[in-house]
């Protein structure tokens, strides 16, 4: 089963759990291992169907068994302002440096949470979350 962080929008694997079930610890599509509380996790339905898809899949090819499915999100630290304005509809150049404008401001020059992204004010980042366009 794989799960989203809320936090991030990242899909992450359960490693192993304490505490009853109550922390989790996960591993992200890039092989980072974090802890994280039960409420900071749900569960991913659809990627886990794709996955559990392109496993047969590999399997009958003598492949490496994936992990996760491909990811199609972009990631808003590591994309440029045009990656931006390219992938996500209704965001414009000018606002896709708006918003790398504000990642440079803050500490670490990164987005940490999902929720920081909604500081910029002309797009409407529910519609976008829920699209599961990016992630952090």
């Amino acid at each position: 089963m794989l799960y989203q962080h809320v936090k991030t929008g990242a899909r992450v694997k359960v490693v192993s759990e304490w505490d009853d079930g109550e922390w989790f610890m996960i591993e992200d599509q890039d092989g980072r291992v974090f802890t994280a509380y039960k409420t900071e996790v749900v569960p991913d339905e659809k990627a886990t169907k794709k996955v559990q898809t392109l496993q047969v899949k590999d399997a009958a090819s003598k492949e490496e068994i994936r992990k996760f499915p491909p990811e199609t999100r972009l990631n808003i630290n590591a994309a440029t302002a045009q990656m931006i304005a390219d992938h996500i509809k209704g965001i414009g150049l000018k606002t896709a440096r708006e918003i790398k404008d504000l990642q440079l401001s803050l500490s670490g020059e990164r987005f940490h949470s999902l929720d920081q992204l909604k500081q910029i004010k002309r797009v409407d980042w529910e519609s976008v979350f829920a699209a599961d366009l990016v992630r952090v």
